[in-house]
């Protein structure tokens, strides 16, 4: 008997399938997102930005639930790309705000139409419409 997997299987497996299906989401976004040279993480910042307006670094952190210096980084390659912008934060002189620039704005939805429905369709593929709708429910109850 292996007590390991024995453990893993019968305790944890509900976060081990949602862990599996966020890495399946995120190959699938990353093949659709290719063409137009973007990751699927530089998409999430994006997105992120984008329901805000502005917002802080900390903020954004929180949000995505990363490290601040792997989002400092991101963030360094996405004001490159001239996709967003840093403002001084008028709430906090020593702070910036992030916003996406008119650029950051154009590819965000454009990778938004590129990927919409088709990634839907086909992450949800197996699925009847009732068990996609049981599905979305389930997991909206699981969100706070």
């Amino acid at each position: 008997m292996n007590i390991t997997s024995d453990l893993f299987d019968e305790i944890i497996p509900l976060g081990h399938l949602i862990h599996m299906v966020n890495q399946k989401k995120d190959r699938l976004l990353n093949e659709h997102l290719s063409p137009e040279d973007i990751t699927s993480s530089q998409f999430r910042v994006l997105c992120s930005i984008r329901c805000k307006g502005s917002i802080t670094p900390v903020e954004l952190k929180k949000i995505l639930s990363v490290d601040l210096g792997a989002l400092t980084r991101m963030l360094d390659r996405l004001l490159c790309r001239g996709w967003i912008a840093r403002l001084p934060n008028p709430n906090d002189k020593r702070g910036v705000l992030i916003q996406l620039t008119a650029e950051g704005a154009e590819i965000c939805e454009k990778c938004h139409r590129l990927v919409g429905q088709d990634l839907h369709q086909e992450l949800t593929k197996n699925l009847t419409a009732n068990e996609v709708a049981t599905l979305e429910l389930l997991l909206k109850k699981i969100l706070p």
